[in-house]
């Protein structure tokens, strides 16, 4: 008998180590979205152990986390560091550093500069794919976390195009980014093979302004009054019904910098919008002191798992 039940729990508990982990946890009622733009790998807390961007992660009690400038790479006076320097903890330390705010999965967008894309998780991460290539500028990251789709992406920051050695103001950074953004969405929601996907997220720098929020650039540059392109996120509306930050707060600018602009964006699709609870833009002192961006964060029901 004593044999028997030996047998049993040996064959109970190589079941459950069999099991994907995502099934030996329960599946949560709500989770925690945020993006991020940590700035050159957080290097305001890079010389700190990261101490105090843990301890400021903790207190968010974040599920999934979107990062943009995910790579750490100067030293304490701004100067590049060699790759092989041990301070370039980022990017291959995430797995590390999230574990120290209880996210036990990474994943790493293209690496094609010091400027990638990650994400984080409490729960498991499916890379779909990495997107880079000359036809992006930091490269984006696709990948699915409890039956959502979440892309991250980092649009380029100049306004002259990309490659462009003349760097002349104005000589196509829009069109570039506008070309960054449609080669990004075809090859993840516009794509045939994900038509049967209904929850996706598209999040990051967008490093460009959306018309929603004309009339408060209006006001802000009333007495020099100033025009902007506002193509990129004109297209990302066509595609993406809903921008969740600026429907959350319908009557304010919340500004995703220290000035006065919103460049970071979350974008998801109807199904999602339908169960967020909350959106926001956190600027608290650790936000507006570690980077020159303000973390976002949305409050989502967990979808419900699709039956086989």
């Amino acid at each position: 008998m004593k044999g028997i039940t030996k047998l049993a729990i040996c064959a109970i508990v190589a079941l459950f180590a069999s099991l994907p982990t995502s099934a030996q946890q329960p599946a949560p009622k709500t989770l925690r979205f945020m993006d991020f733009n940590i700035a050159d790998g957080m290097w305001f807390d890079q010389f700190n152990n990261y101490d105090r961007f843990v301890s400021w992660m903790n207190a968010q009690h974040i599920d999934i986390f979107a990062v943009c400038e995910a790579a750490t790479h100067w030293d304490k006076e701004k100067k590049n560091l060699p790759k092989n320097d041990e301070a370039r903890y980022l990017p291959g330390k995430w797995a590390e550093l999230a574990a120290r705010w209880g996210h036990t999965y990474t994943a790493l967008g293209a690496y094609q500069d010091n400027y990638p894309v990650a994400l984080t998780s409490r729960y498991p991460i499916e890379v779909i794919q990495q997107i880079g290539g000359n036809k992006v500028s930091h490269g984006a990251l696709h990948a699915k976390v409890m039956g959502v789709n979440i892309v991250i992406i980092h649009l380029w920051p100049q306004q002259y195009r990309k490659g462009d050695r003349t760097r002349t103001k104005g000589s196509g950074g829009d069109e570039f980014r506008l070309e960054e953004i449609n080669y990004i969405l075809e090859q993840t929601i516009l794509n045939p093979k994900y038509a049967n996907e209904e929850h996706w997220i598209m999040t990051g720098d967008f490093n460009s302004r959306s018309p929603v929020d004309k009339p408060f650039y209006d006001k802000i540059y009333r007495k020099k009054p100033r025009t902007f392109n506002y193509d990129v996120h004109t297209r990302m509306r066509e595609v993406y019904p809903h921008d969740v930050i600026q429907e959350k707060n319908p009557d304010e600018l919340q500004s995703s910098t220290r000035g006065k602009s919103r460049i970071d964006y979350i974008y998801c699709t109807k199904k999602l919008y339908s169960s967020t609870k909350k959106a926001y833009t956190i600027r608290d002192d650790y936000a507006r002191t570690s980077s020159d961006h303000c973390p976002l964060v949305m409050e989502f029901k967990t979808p419900k798992a699709k039956k086989k």
